[in-house]
């Protein structure tokens, strides 16, 4: 725990810069048609015109032919290119990239879809998924949103509260919220948009965050409470050695079927298994260097009520009572 005040301060450091860089986009580049309201297609195209494609959406001229030929306000169109996996007949692997595209529900999507191929001499624009969402829709997905959050916050809070103190389930639901919150500082660092199946993602990593934690303030009590010696700082490290074990197992494993989400499960449940991926990361760092450091500072360091009558051994008058 000597690193917690630096690792502590540097992760909140990078929440502020990636959301300050996802806000700087503006709220139609942070946010996806769930929220948004709009249309997404997931588009194919001919694989040749691929890096000359990326380069046209990097500066812009993507965006600004499109809006040209279609009337529709440039900031209102989102274009990104997408990679997934594809087994090929002889056996071998091949990144094959798609085309997402976003643009307002009131958009004339026959113009759009007649437009497409004229925008690029030879792609072969084949729109191979379509969703559509009402903005009155999208305000049901983000109330719903906050208030699973929320709950899942909350019922968390009364747990940890009641199994253990009070210091210990603010400081579980504070890492919680960094987990997200971490996560969603590198969603939007990678040019990403927020939709409904983040949400999901995000309840995971909530679930995924608060297994970990508990499991390391369990061994802290059990210290305590069978008088492990030392001060409260020597009591938790010496927990995070003895279950530091466990976690890389739980951790390693679950990045493994992540990760291969994330590699071969295709474009469109890449943005959940990225946004699972780095929560896993997220959430096995933040147990040691949120979670534990805040039980620490505010017990400023003297071991808390669970351990009653247990001295301290740099306490050498209580010791010998």
């Amino acid at each position: 725990l000597k690193y917690a005040t630096p690792a502590f301060i540097g992760s909140w450091i990078l929440i502020i810069i990636g959301f300050g860089f996802g806000a700087s986009k503006g709220s139609s580049q942070m946010l996806g048609v769930d929220f948004e309201g709009g249309n997404s297609y997931l588009i194919d195209f001919n694989q040749t015109i691929a890096d000359e494609l990326e380069a046209q959406i990097d500066n812009e001229e993507f965006r600004e032919k499109l809006s040209t030929e279609a009337g529709i306000d440039e900031q209102q169109i989102q274009a990104s290119l997408q990679t997934d996996t594809r087994e090929q007949d002889d056996g071998t692997t091949m990144d094959v990239k798609f085309l997402r595209l976003s643009f307002p529900v009131d958009a004339d999507t026959d113009t759009v879809k007649k437009i497409l191929p004229q925008l690029q001499a030879g792609a072969e624009f084949k729109v191979a998924q379509e969703d559509k969402v009402g903005p009155t829709v999208s305000g049901e997905i983000t109330k719903t949103a906050f208030v699973a959050v929320g709950l899942a916050l909350f019922g968390i809070l009364i747990y940890v509260a009641f199994r253990y103190e009070f210091s210990f389930a603010i400081a579980a639901v504070i890492a919680i919220l960094h987990d997200v919150l971490m996560t969603g500082g590198w969603f939007f660092l990678t040019g990403r948009e927020l939709n409904a199946p983040i949400v999901a993602a995000a309840l995971t990593i909530i679930g995924f965050s608060i297994n970990d934690t508990i499991v390391i303030f369990d061994r802290i009590r059990e210290n305590l409470k069978m008088g492990t010696r030392g001060s409260f700082a020597d009591v938790m490290n010496k927990a995070l050695n003895q279950t530091l074990s466990r976690t890389i197992i739980t951790s390693g494993t679950t990045l493994v079927s992540t990760g291969a989400l994330y590699f071969f499960g295709g474009p469109v449940i890449n943005d959940f298994a990225f946004t699972f991926l780095v929560g896993v990361i997220t959430g096995t760092y933040s147990s040691i260097y949120i979670a534990c450091a805040i039980v620490l500072w505010w017990h400023k360091g003297k071991r808390p009520e669970l351990s009653v009558g247990i001295a301290e051994a740099n306490d050498p008058v209580e010791a010998t009572t």
